[in-house]
């Protein structure tokens, strides 16, 4: 077997073991804020561990060397398809766009498409995910 295919059958694995255990409780979009101004949008199953990757460097080609980073939007949703859909949304936005939400400011369009998945704006806690 390639090394690649068994790394990522050794990942699902460990993913379906944390499920079992209850160690996975949502799926989350998530939008976050780079040092140099620039948004980039997100999926995690654990917001905190994957802001923490980010700033390790870990998390996406993107985002790093593009820090600090900080987590502005988090958006709990349904299933895990629910998530990438707003994640696909996100990213389509212009960044005036990305910037109000992240005001917290209602875009309509992005609003009304996660009440359509299901999908629910988390209150971002002080020190959490900041």
């Amino acid at each position: 077997m390639h090394p690649f295919i068994s790394a990522v059958n050794a990942v699902a694995r460990a993913r379906r073991v944390r499920m079992r255990r209850g160690l996975v409780t949502g799926h989350y979009t998530y939008l976050l804020r780079c040092g140099d101004g620039s948004y980039y949008a997100g999926y995690t199953v654990d917001p905190v561990r994957r802001l923490r990757v980010h700033r390790e460097g870990g998390a996406s080609r993107y985002t790093r060397g593009r820090g600090p980073y900080r987590m502005v939007a988090v958006w709990r949703c349904p299933t895990r398809s629910a998530a990438l859909r707003l994640e696909r949304a996100l990213k389509r936005l212009p960044h005036a766009a990305k910037r109000l939400l992240a005001s917290g400011g209602p875009i309509p369009s992005v609003t009304a498409h996660a009440a359509d998945l299901g999908a629910r704006r988390q209150p971002l806690g002080r020190g959490v995910l900041v």
